[in-house]
């Protein structure tokens, strides 16, 4: 049984996972990285030579990716209100409340700075970086630098048409409490809310721009630098390598080259990341954007595939294979979070095949408790970012090509999709992996094998669907997943399925609570070590 108290909340946990896995000179600089509403790299570098120098800079890396921020947006970054409470206290005890001021006054002097820099793309300026205006909470006695800064403010708007103005970005949720407590507020907030009542402002060139948007992961040497306290292993991105095939409609190889990719190994032991012959490897997926969706022209589509539209997906991590038994059994038995986990659901047994016959319910549940294990925020993927991986760059209706054969993938090959021959019908899953290939992300299994669950409610169609990645609810009850009753998506096909429903664009949806003899899932980290 792994050594976790289930009474430890999941802020403590990450907070303590952080500090084993970093040590206390990267928690030092945490500390501090609590303090602004939003951070970027530039933010984190300012505030470690300001405040501890002795901290290495590599800390910056650590604090930035690895599950205490969420990244929002390019060289954006956020914290979880809680998260950020927890580490503020940190501060208070082991810097003393003072710091608070110095901080608030360092904070002062970076944006008024930045504001005058109108010809840097980091600068504060409208049309540019407009989350800035977010960055810092500012003491209620600084009343001449906030004048200052409104007054930039107002002629920069005055200078500014409208139709290029853009929204006001005030991150108004998840404010400390520790700062609401001690005096501080959000800089500009009611300036900000009084200066546009509410007036939406949006700027069609800024989303041209946000929709072109992403971190594209490249392979580059570099040298490793890691902190780790004794007896706990080095942890860091690491590189694989990988087969890539394309075939045409007939199903004949018209490509095959070697690709590489990153992942971090998520270890499954008697203690969170310690070195254990079971583990979850998690790819790295760049952020970019794609067309969702099939197109009119493609062949056994359905009308729920429509109308493409464009989506926008931050980077995030996903699992290089579906969730295997002997994954499940591991986490099944880790502390209840919700509800009880059966540890050997699957009809075809084998350590290595997919976990099946798990209801959504099941599979965020082994979710919750993995992340209260390891201390990472884990899920189901969402649709979108599903899609996103599958296609790994492609636009034809498999991440293969025109086509799909039983050599590559595990479906009902008794069938055919395009002009390719029949192929062997297994009948049964298969270990994941065996194929040995994978699509341009390096992910394996994405089509056939077992159909994935992903976190969104079932839509007909995608009239009205996000573009930016997120998951698609039906209400905004998505604290408490458990609760949830409508119908939700599956994805990539099975062993059973026909070629066509193995499709990049395929989608069905399934009742929440079922137990379908195909049915398993992988999962998504949306914090973690982007590489550009």
């Amino acid at each position: 049984m792994a050594n976790v108290s289930p009474r430890e909340d999941l802020t403590t946990r990450r907070i303590r996972v952080f500090e084993r896995r970093y040590g206390m000179d990267a928690l030092y600089l945490a500390y501090h990285a609590a303090f602004p509403l939003t951070l970027t790299s530039d933010l984190l570098y300012c505030l470690r030579e300001n405040f501890v120098r002795d901290v290495p800079w590599y800390a910056v890396a650590d604090v930035l990716l690895s599950g205490l921020c969420q990244p929002a947006g390019y060289d954006l970054y956020e914290m979880e209100g809680k998260t950020r409470d927890g580490l503020l206290r940190g501060l208070c005890e082991q810097f003393g409340e003072q710091r608070l001021k110095e901080l608030a006054d360092f904070m002062s002097q970076y944006i008024n700075s930045r504001l005058q820099l109108e010809d840097n793309d980091r600068a504060l300026v409208f049309g540019k970086q407009p989350d800035w205006t977010a960055l810092a909470y500012l003491s209620s006695d600084k009343e001449e630098v906030i004048n200052e800064i409104k007054q930039k403010l107002q002629k920069l708007i005055a200078s500014t048409d409208a139709k290029e103005r853009i929204r006001w970005a005030a991150l108004v949720e998840s404010y400390a409490d520790l700062l609401s407590e001690k005096g501080f507020e959000p800089l500009l907030l009611k300036w900000s809310q009084q200066t546009f009542a509410g007036e939406p402002i949006q700027d069609e060139e800024e989303e041209k721009i946000a929709a072109a948007t992403g971190v594209e992961l490249q392979s580059f040497e570099f040298d490793v630098a890691t902190i780790s306290l004794d007896n706990e292993p080095a942890e860091e991105l690491r590189s694989f390598e990988f087969e890539t095939v394309t075939v045409n409609a007939r199903g004949g190889e018209i490509n095959r080259e070697r690709n590489q990719a990153f992942y971090f190994v998520e270890f499954l032991g008697e203690a969170a990341g310690k070195p254990s012959p079971l583990f979850i490897e998690m790819v790295a997926i760049p952020g970019g954007t794609f067309e969702m969706g099939s197109p009119p022209y493609e062949p056994k589509r359905y009308d729920d595939e429509s109308l493409q539209h464009t989506v926008t997906v931050q980077p995030f991590f996903l699992a290089k294979y579906p969730v295997t038994q002997e994954q499940w059994r591991f986490v099944a038995q880790l502390p209840q979070v919700n509800q009880q986990l059966n540890p050997d659901p699957s009809n075809f047994k084998g350590a290595k095949r997919p976990v099946e016959k798990v209801s959504w319910y099941d599979a965020v549940e082994f979710c919750s408790r993995l992340s209260q294990f390891t201390g990472r925020p884990y899920s189901l993927s969402s649709e979108a970012q599903w899609e996103y991986a599958c296609r790994a760059g492609t636009t034809t209706p498999f991440t293969f090509g025109e086509t799909i054969t039983s050599e590559l993938a595990n479906y009902n090959a008794d069938r055919t999709y395009s002009a390719e021959p029949k192929g062997k019908y297994r009948r049964e899953t298969t270990e994941v992996g065996s194929f040995g290939v994978a699509n341009a992300f390096g992910l394996c299994d994405i089509h056939g094998n077992i159909r994935e669950w992903c976190l969104d409610d079932w839509h007909d169609n995608y009239e009205g669907a996000p573009t930016d990645g997120s998951a698609w609810f039906n209400d905004n009850n998505n604290d408490n997943l458990y609760q949830k009753q409508e119908k939700a998506v599956l994805r990539g096909g099975s062993w059973i399925d026909n070629p066509g429903s193995c499709r990049s664009a395929f989608r069905i949806n399934g009742t929440r609570d079922d137990h379908y003899a195909d049915g398993g899932f992988r999962i998504v980290c949306a914090a973690g070590r982007i590489f550009k």
